[in-house]
């Protein structure tokens, strides 16, 4: 006997094969690339876990065999269909804004300040960069939830809205020396 359920809306499957005695089981789900999907065979009286879909050449598939046996005292045997649950999703990293006119990211903003000292008081992260006429400006978002940054050029600092957003701009001589404006 061999059955055959669908899964997740139809968009993927499980097949169930009695061979002798033991239950082959097969799955296919293409790759959402959401994270890590369990595979479960349901029956008259309950359910039992198949295993994990792993990818491969392009879709998650899944492969269990078990007692037929060890199916029925979990009452799973016959089969009455197949689930597939995401189990552990996947964290996407959000699409980065567009950036302002004339500006670009830069990852380590901390290696164009002149004086170490100023260096370490970035305190990491990105920034955003554009050369000017003098120089350079490096802007970091403003948040009034956080500590201001940079706060030794408190002075030297700017708040600019760039497309709508505020941002603190710190403006820079050529060798990474602050300058006023």
């Amino acid at each position: 006997m061999e059955r055959r359920f669908s899964l997740e809306g139809g968009r993927g499957w499980l097949t169930v094969r009695d061979s002798q005695g033991r239950a082959e089981c097969k799955g296919e789900l293409p790759d959402d690339k959401n994270g890590l999907y369990k595979g479960w065979l349901a029956g008259p009286g309950g359910k039992v876990l198949l295993g994990t879909f792993v990818p491969e050449q392009g879709t998650l598939r899944l492969s269990r065999t078990m007692s037929i046996a060890e199916l029925e005292r979990q009452g799973a045997w016959p089969p009455t269909g197949g689930e597939a649950v995401l189990a552990y999703a996947v964290r996407r990293e959000r699409e980065k804004p567009s950036l302002p006119a004339g500006w670009s990211r830069i990852a380590e903003p901390a290696r164009l300040m002149g004086e170490p000292l100023l260096a370490r008081a970035w305190e990491g992260g990105e920034a955003l960069f554009c050369k000017d006429e003098q120089g350079f400006l490096l802007a970091r978002k403003f948040r009034t939830d956080r500590p201001f940054p940079l706060t030794p050029l408190f002075c030297f600092a700017q708040i600019r809205e760039l497309d709508g957003v505020p941002y603190v701009v710190f403006p820079f001589r050529p060798g990474g020396c602050p300058r006023l404006e």
